[in-house]
């Protein structure tokens, strides 16, 4: 697979003492041209950060809380599955960081760890349905057990940052700037994002902007294939497409894949700054004490707007696993 860049003007801003230069923000069209989840403008370019392409949507909520989730992929939404590869890849990049060479997190001065000004994150879909296809609450959803719903996963990851609870132990919140859709959706796109944010007011946080790809009369994009097996993901430092089967785990190893809960913990503990004393998955997670506020926080306001609860964390025992640090 091969990545290319695309140079975007600068402009620069001054703040404090500090000359900072802010890449200018890539257009919906650039970003069109790769058929993938996220991408990372760093200084200009344009990145291929996260890529994922799955035909399941539909996940069974026994067993994303059944124990077999540490080494299997089982929620096999391709926004999730892109999301787990952003987090391996700024895995590697903290990895830079303590080598002194990241260009895309940066220490601040007071010595938190946090990503470059230089820097803007962008979440693509190439199909508009997977926006359009969410529960938004509406009289037809309200059998539909939303705990896991994509529309909550995102506004949580616009609300509290992608990093999520894990990183949240190392680095500051990362906020997507924007969403782009690869086609059009069959509602306007401004009511597309009122759905999503229209009455979300989290601790003063403007959500990203939504831009959809104008359909082209010479051109539609076909229907996703719904009746693909397995499931693909990629992301910046992988050297090599992983392909899912049914069962979770890497084919044809058997293994799990490299964004499974126990490889990004075994990634996450190798990292310097980690706490080695919380080896438990779901105690490292909750280690980070204000996410974990903010997170109960944004919960009650959810439910208080009848968009549903949430999955316990006492109930995942997907997250109840403990990584040896001489097996690292």
């Amino acid at each position: 697979m091969s990545l290319a860049s695309k140079p975007a003007d600068l402009m620069d801003l001054d703040k404090e003492d500090d000359e900072v230069f802010l890449p200018k923000e890539s257009t919906s069209g650039e970003i069109d041209q790769y058929a993938i989840h996220f991408l990372l403008n760093v200084a200009g370019n344009l990145r291929m950060i996260s890529y994922a392409c799955s035909p399941n949507e539909n996940t069974d909520r026994k067993k994303l809380v059944s124990k077999k989730g540490k080494d299997q992929i089982i929620h096999k939404n391709p926004l999730v599955l892109a999301r787990r590869g952003l987090i391996r890849y700024f895995i590697s990049e903290l990895k830079k960081l303590e080598s002194g060479n990241s260009d895309v997190f940066e220490k601040n001065r007071e010595g938190e760890i946090q990503m470059k000004m230089t820097c803007q994150l962008y979440m693509y879909s190439t199909y508009s349905y997977i926006c359009e296809n969410v529960y938004w609450g509406m009289e037809e959803a309200k059998g539909h057990d939303n705990n896991h719903c994509i529309m909550n996963k995102i506004r949580r990851w616009v609300a509290l940052g992608v990093q999520g609870a894990l990183l949240s132990n190392i680095i500051n919140p990362i906020y997507i700037t924007k969403i782009v859709l690869g086609s059009t959706p069959n509602i306007p796109i401004l009511d597309l994002r009122a759905l999503l944010f229209g009455t979300m007011n989290f601790q003063d946080r403007e959500c990203p902007r939504m831009e959809a790809i104008p359909s082209k009369k010479h051109f539609q994009r076909d229907s996703p294939n719904l009746v693909l097996t397995r499931t693909y993901v990629w992301y910046l430092g992988l050297s090599n497409l992983d392909i899912i089967g049914a069962d979770g785990r890497l084919e044809p190893e058997g293994k799990g894949s490299t964004i499974c809960k126990q490889e990004i913990f075994k990634a996450y503990l190798k990292l310097g700054a980690a706490n080695k004393s919380a080896l438990k998955y779901s105690r490292a997670k909750k280690k980070a004490g204000h996410y974990q506020y903010m997170k109960k926080l944004l919960y009650k306001k959810w439910e208080t707007e009848n968009n549903g609860k949430w999955l316990r964390k006492k109930s995942n025992k997907a997250d109840k696993f403990w990584v040896e640090l001489k097996r690292l």
